[in-house]
């Protein structure tokens, strides 16, 4: 027989045994209702003096086996040039419908259309990497099942399901047509039943609804986690002291306060470098520097442009280089 201490001692770890159980359901409850971590899409700052490089992404190749009632391709693509455009780190060109901006910029030419507010021609960017996906997974499937604690009573709850959206994204070089670098991108999220069950005939792909469903969730956290991936492996450019414009003596700076330029600096001016490749691949091997163009001092400085007066020389062009010069007495 057992004695009274023993019997609450027993009782004790039974409601203790239940309190747990009860929080284990609670949160396997959170995660069967699709209740996943919050898509937060948050993204560290650009690095200084970065300039954004210039993007394209292409339709996504799906080859998870889904024919459902949404276009996988065009959705997820849609879905990486927001997040890629949010991320503040490129800048992102339309490709998919290029076709209709070059037939807007032709039909504006026409001498039936005003010429104010005419957009000029030539000014389309050129992307510099394309972002090519493939969809490798994107399902629900049955998963395991959990335990629940109900008046401490153990029972043994339903089987969940799990959406799994797993991506790959390759990055190319335009100008050498070269894979640059390629990336997995993939996540899971619990779902309930009903879910499997329900039907998505009215949710919209990439739309708030979808968003709040396993598959939606899943979709988004792949995305997000492919574009902190690409911000690791597409190849940085880093801005450089130009000179913009030339105007009889006066040299203007491709960048003013916001780049660091103060009245008085002295710069060096090169004319365009050499580049070395290997005779047999092609490959760049090392970039020769250009011959010294002349000497030049900031004059003055405003937000985003500086004005310089030359110092030695006087054959200065738009894109030649500057590098930080030693004072030196002008003749």
């Amino acid at each position: 027989m057992l004695r009274p201490q023993a019997v609450v001692s027993i009782r004790a770890v039974r409601t203790r045994l239940a309190l747990a159980l009860q929080g284990a359901m609670l949160i396997a409850c959170l995660l069967a209702a699709g209740c996943a971590m919050p898509f937060l899409g948050i993204y560290p700052a650009p690095p200084e003096n970065a300039v954004p490089p210039v993007i394209a992404v292409s339709s996504f190749d799906n080859r998870s086996g889904f024919s459902g009632q949404w276009e996988l391709g065009t959705g997820m693509a849609d879905l990486l040039v927001s997040e890629l455009v949010k991320s503040r780190h490129f800048v992102v060109v339309e490709r998919g419908q290029l076709d209709r901006v070059v037939d807007e910029i032709q039909r504006q030419g026409h001498s039936l259309f005003r010429p104010e507010g005419r957009v000029s021609a030539g000014r389309l960017k050129n992307a510099r990497y394309l972002i090519r996906g493939v969809i490798n997974d994107f399902s629900q499937t049955g998963g395991g099942s959990f335990w629940v604690a109900f008046r401490n009573i153990i029972t043994l709850g339903h089987g969940g399901y799990t959406a799994r959206v797993a991506l790959t994204l390759t990055i190319v070089d335009v100008e050498s047509g070269q894979i640059a670098g390629s990336l997995q991108s993939s996540a899971a999220v619990a779902a309930r039943e009903a879910y499997v069950s329900g039907s998505y005939k009215d949710v919209r792909f990439g739309g708030d609804s979808f968003l709040k469903t396993p598959l939606g969730g899943a979709t988004a956290q792949a995305i997000y986690k492919g574009v902190r991936g690409l911000l690791l492996k597409v190849p940085r450019i880093y801005w450089e002291p130009m000179v913009a414009a030339v105007s009889g003596r006066t040299i203007i700076l491709n960048g003013g306060a916001n780049r660091g330029f103060q009245p008085g600096q002295l710069y060096d001016i090169r004319g365009s470098g050499r580049a070395v490749t290997d005779p047999a691949t092609g490959d760049v091997l090392s970039i020769i520097p250009g011959p010294l163009i002349g000497n030049i001092r900031v004059t003055v400085v405003q937000p985003d442009i500086a004005y310089a007066e030359p110092v030695l020389g006087s054959r200065f062009e738009r894109g030649q280089r500057l590098v930080p010069a030693a004072p030196r007495r002008a003749p």
